[in-house]
């Protein structure tokens, strides 16, 4: 079982932040991030645009792993037992902690009667 002050659930770059927040306050403090992406955070606005303009592709990634923080990639948090203060991924590992942030982001929600991809790009 992995042991952390602090568990961030998310890989984006509000994890990130809040990677950086906890060690302007606790430069030490075990912290460990579970993602379900495979790559470290990084800055998805700029990701196309920097590409677009020829930028070197490290340009892109915030530097997360440098932090002193245990990332766990290409998992997924399946269950938390807040009681206990322990998360489960999707294969069976358990992360214990002190201090739990769920930092998932989010997916377009697709309202009703709203037009498809297809119509809208035929618009512009």
């Amino acid at each position: 079982m992995y042991q952390y002050r602090y568990l961030v659930v998310g890989g984006g770059m509000a994890a990130d932040a809040a990677c950086k927040g906890i060690r302007d306050g606790d430069a030490s403090g075990p912290a460990g991030v579970v993602a379900a992406e495979q790559h470290p955070p990084y800055a998805r606005p700029p990701l196309s645009k920097a590409l677009w303009k020829g930028d070197d592709e490290q340009s892109v990634w915030l530097g997360t792993e440098k932090l002193d923080v245990d990332l766990q990639l290409g998992r997924m948090i399946v269950s938390l037992d807040l009681s206990a203060r322990r998360a489960t991924d999707d294969r069976g590992q358990e992360y214990s902690y002190e201090r739990l942030l769920l930092a998932t982001g989010a997916t377009p929600r697709r309202l009703s009667g709203a037009p498809d991809d297809d119509r809208r790009s035929r618009r512009r």
